[in-house]
């Protein structure tokens, strides 16, 4: 079985891996704990509050809301440079064969570390480091195909199925 893609990695790829990343993390907790928070006091405080006060627990949930993702999002576009190369990615039984920028390599399974499926991306984490987002609409039908492929080379590789 094959699977051939061909598309351009976007800010907004990367702003995705960036926010599942984070709120996948002991960070995610505390900025759920932080906006529920927010909310709770805005609300139960709001109408003694002074002008002072309400600024600043409006700019508290600000913070986590909106000012965090947009950072997150200028961090991913200063990341790509305002270059968006073209990038094919492969995946067949013997392996990955990436294509950008030219240059062509071939990774067998035992580089690919994980694989891990979001609601809008599929992150494939490799053993030196690189990781390449699939979105949904690079993607299409082919999504829930390809995740189940990419999760049975990786059981057949932790079990050793694939060496000889």
């Amino acid at each position: 079985m094959n699977f051939n893609y061909k598309y351009r990695v976007k800010t907004s790829d990367l702003w995705q891996a960036s926010m599942y990343y984070a709120y996948s993390s002991f960070m995610g907790v505390v900025n759920l704990v932080c906006i529920v928070s927010a909310i709770v006091l805005i609300i139960s405080r709001w109408r003694d509050a002074s002008d002072l006060f309400r600024t600043v627990m409006l700019l508290f949930l600000l913070i986590f809301t909106v000012f965090q993702p947009l950072i997150i999002w200028l961090r991913a576009r200063a990341s790509l440079g305002g270059v968006y190369s073209e990038l094919e990615l492969a995946f067949s039984q013997a392996g990955v064969t990436i294509i950008s920028d030219g240059r062509k390599q071939h990774k067998q399974w035992k580089s690919v570390r994980a694989v891990v499926k979001k609601p809008t991306i599929l992150l494939i984490y490799m053993e030196d480091g690189n990781g390449y987002i699939l979105r949904n609409s690079v993607l299409k039908e082919t999504r829930n195909e390809l995740y189940a492929f990419l999760s049975d080379m990786l059981n057949k590789k932790e079990s050793g199925a694939d060496r000889k």
